[in-house]
């Protein structure tokens, strides 16, 4: 039996948190909680917390956060917050803490979904050892994935969505243009997100390509969460606000693309984050796939790859504790064996 963890997902506006144990071949859930990110000065005050509300006391944490956690402590780029395991430690007397990258957390998530939580966008052919591509659209652009190592999957940890963006159209081409000269670097995040959302919106807007409705401009300057206005004006039938998300679409389809090729993800792609599940029926109507395949001489490589949007939201979460439990302590063992293979 693995160790009860407690497993977290941080992110730039919410946070998961659960106490998981092994329980035959599954995951048990021995408490769970979602968490605004912004009520609490660090993640430590936040873990506390938890901790002491739920009554458990893990043995082993294990933490997604939005960032590199190659070198820690790690400042997530969307989140005001230092996140350093060894305070982690101390502050919650736990010896055993692990960061993974929020992506990391995803992709091992992806492993232990059951079918339900999919949307299928295109069956191809599945490779049950083929590396594994994972994307997520939230307040950030995540990427990550996992590939074969002949016993398990291990992931692939990646700040991609901080790649420069690559305009395809001509029309794409005056969206970087317009953000070059707000932002200077235009990475895809800044297209491919909550945020990116309302850039394309402003860009059309701006560009005179469509009159924003009062009711909406309204709303806009009222609302906190100005990309769910807008993706819910254009299912609406908002002309300017189904302008944004049409290109939205195609644009993360595009990255989407560019993701598997670069890893080959055969074992297919998950589509993640906050903002998939909202827009599934628009993902599903073709843009998204259109801008996945057109890769010109590799198309039909494209086309041959599974792609699913992933609706649970507690993704990243369930592969915390699936790392936690399962994982974790097989990775210490192996970086034990190594240094002492280095330094005999």
């Amino acid at each position: 039996m693995g160790p009860v963890t407690l497993a977290g997902d941080i992110g730039g506006t919410k946070a998961y948190l659960g106490i998981f144990r092994s329980e035959g071949e599954g995951l048990s859930c021995l408490e769970e909680g979602r968490f605004a990110t912004t009520r609490y000065s660090g993640i430590s005050e936040l873990l506390v917390s938890f901790i002491e509300t739920s009554g458990q006391r893990p043995e082993k944490v294990v933490v997604g956060v939005p960032g590199p956690v190659r070198h820690p402590p790690v400042k997530p780029v969307n989140l005001p917050w230092t996140i350093d395991p060894v305070e982690i430690g101390d502050r919650l007397g736990i010896a055993d803490v692990h960061l993974l990258n929020d992506l990391e957390a995803t992709a091992y998530g992806t492993l232990v979904l059951p079918p339900d939580d999919l949307v299928e966008l295109n069956r191809g052919t599945p490779d049950d050892e083929g590396n594994i591509a994972v994307i997520a659209a939230g307040t950030g652009l995540g990427e990550g994935g996992l590939c074969w190592t002949g016993e398990r999957f291990v992931s692939i940890p990646s700040e991609g969505g901080h790649a420069s963006f690559a305009p395809g159209t001509d029309l794409e081409s005056e969206l970087w243009a317009y953000l070059f000269s707000r932002f200077g670097h235009v990475s895809w995040e800044r297209v491919v997100s909550g945020p990116g959302l309302v850039h394309i919106y402003e860009f059309f807007k701006s560009s005179g390509r469509g009159q924003e409705s009062d009711w909406l401009g309204r709303e806009l300057a009222s609302e906190e969460d100005r990309p769910g206005v807008i993706s819910r004006a254009a299912t609406s039938g908002d002309e300017l606000a189904s302008l944004a998300l049409d290109l939205f679409v195609s644009l993360y389809g595009a990255e989407a693309g560019n993701l598997a090729l670069k890893l080959m993800s055969t074992g297919g792609v998950f589509v993640g984050g906050g903002i998939a599940p909202k827009i599934a029926d628009k993902l599903r109507q073709g843009s998204f796939m259109k801008g996945f395949t057109e890769k010109g001489r590799v198309a039909d490589v494209l086309e041959g790859l599974p792609v699913h949007i992933v609706l649970n939201d507690k993704t990243g979460l369930l592969g915390a504790a699936y790392y936690g439990v399962y994982l974790g302590f097989q990775d210490e063992e192996r970086k034990h064996e190594t240094a002492h293979q280095r330094n005999p």
